[in-house]
């Protein structure tokens, strides 16, 4: 409505040097601040298919933006040679400690056969000494006392290598459980290596509409085949698109200046026939850099589809208009007309051939417009450009 007051107020006005300035006439009319911004729409249940967790890599194939598919089908396949290397090496480390499992039994049986065989050895002579004590009545003191301490030394070399067989068993089953528990451990991590291959296959969890996932939350750019890709980052999403919402990424001058529940009217320049209103329902309290470096920052701002004249597919670009206050029948002045003097919102109002600088004040300013309290009247002409001090009262 001030646009169309403007329009015929120039069209009104002479031009020239001098006292000869545009001006502005006061009239009473309906004043909307509003503020347009372009957002995108967005199912409000969806589920996002993502990078995992811990994988770097390129897209290596990638679900055409739109496309109906089944549960179960191949979305995104995502190649990270540094997980194959990692699963690779794994493998290799599984595959030793298996080697080495065998080579510690293998080991094992040998000594303990061997301790084994030392002591039937020793069983054996001290079984022969033992038939040969009926002799011992028959020998010198000395000879008897030699070969009491022979059997006495077959009996400790017994008791030596019993006590070693029984160690020895124990610390050959100690190194076999440490490699077993080794093994355990590489094959749990093998497994989960190749769970983590597995995922970089991403595959629909149920019957439904893929879209191609925006490559960042402000921009309408989404992922391609060859893109570089990292973990977390949605690359599909699988709308419900029964409800739809729009998504606004504002810059912080402009974000300050909305607040939840103001009204929205949208349009869509793929849809020129559609229109669809709605409210604010959620700001964002961080923002993020638009570019690595950069020190701009967008807001997200989430707005509600209350009604529409035309269903809305996901992902569509939309023209958003925020109303952010409504006067219904006001003195509204273009802000450009108002200066300020010594603490004072001012402005030069028309006598005759010269002007009067007069303090008005202000209940709302835009950046455009602003609404006036008081200080001018309705049918009062103010000047758009500040007249030279001469013709000043």
């Amino acid at each position: 409505m001030l646009i169309a007051v403007m329009g015929a107020v120039f069209a009104s006005c002479s031009s020239g040097a001098g006292s000869n300035l545009a001006l502005f006439t006061l009239q009473r009319v309906a004043f909307d601040d509003v503020l347009l911004v372009e957002g995108f729409t967005e199912s409000v249940g969806s589920v996002s298919l993502t990078c995992p967790q811990g994988a770097d890599g390129s897209i290596e194939f990638l679900v055409e933006n739109g496309t109906m598919v089944k549960k179960g089908d191949t979305l995104c396949v995502i190649e990270d040679v540094r997980i194959e290397e990692q699963y690779d090496n794994w493998l290799l480390s599984l595959e030793n400690s298996y080697a080495d499992l065998e080579a510690t039994k293998a080991n094992a049986r040998m000594e303990i056969a061997l301790l084994e065989a030392q002591v039937k050895v020793n069983d054996a002579e001290t079984q022969i000494a033992g038939l040969d004590s009926i002799q011992l009545l028959y020998l010198s003191p000395t000879d008897r006392r030699i070969k009491e301490l022979q059997m006495e030394q077959a009996a400790i070399r017994r008791a030596r290598l019993t006590k070693q067989l029984d160690a020895q068993k124990v610390i050959l089953q100690a190194d076999i459980k440490k490699i077993e528990s080794q093994i355990s451990q590489r094959e749990r991590r093998l497994d989960k290596q190749r769970k983590l291959m597995e995922s970089l296959i991403i595959r629909a969890p149920k019957d439904g509409l893929a879209i191609r996932a925006r490559r960042w939350p402000w921009s309408s750019e989404t992922w391609n085949v060859g893109d570089n890709v990292w973990n977390g980052r949605a690359v599909v999403t699988m709308p419900t698109i029964d409800s739809m919402k729009v998504l606004i990424y504002a810059q912080e001058t402009v974000y300050k200046r909305i607040e939840v529940g103001d009204s929205v009217e949208y349009t869509f320049d793929a849809m020129p026939n559609n229109r669809a209103w709605g409210r604010i329902t959620k700001l964002s309290p961080m923002g993020l850099k638009r570019t690595e470096g950069s020190e701009v920052k967008t807001f997200e701002v989430e707005a509600s589809v209350d009604s529409l004249l035309h269903p809305l597919d996901p992902g569509l670009s939309v023209n958003c208009r925020i109303f952010l206050q409504h006067v219904a029948d006001t003195l509204v002045i273009p802000t450009v007309c108002v200066y300020q003097r010594d603490s004072m919102n001012v402005v030069y109002v028309r006598k005759g051939k010269k002007y009067e600088e007069r303090e008005v004040q202000l209940s709302i300013t835009t950046p455009r417009s602003s609404v006036v309290a008081g200080g001018v009247g309705e049918g009062e002409q103010i000047t758009l450009i500040k007249p030279d001090d001469k013709h000043i009262l």
